[in-house]
């Protein structure tokens, strides 16, 4: 599936577009968020919260721009998030 066929199936709702998601970028999500909270539980918990807000807030990214650094952008800032509560 290209970004572009991603894209399109997100914003359709299309389910197997967002298992394509998960497991394309679950990984790299995880890992930033690891690196950032420093526990494991807590890393899973803002990984999938940072995929699924990335899904409901695609209307804001910018197409002229790459994809995985903007879904990146949201995992850091949903980790200062949950360090900051």
């Amino acid at each position: 599936m290209t970004e572009f066929e991603l894209i399109q199936g997100l914003r359709a709702g299309d389910e197997t577009a967002f298992r394509y998601l998960v497991d394309t970028y679950q990984d790299r999500v995880y890992n930033t968020a690891i690196a950032i909270v420093q526990n494991a539980e807590d890393a899973e918990d803002v990984a999938q919260e940072s995929l699924v807000r990335a899904v409901r807030n695609l209307d804001q990214w910018d197409s002229s721009r790459e994809f995985v650094p903007w879904l990146l952008a949201i995992a850091g800032n949903r980790c200062r998030t949950f360090l900051a509560q």
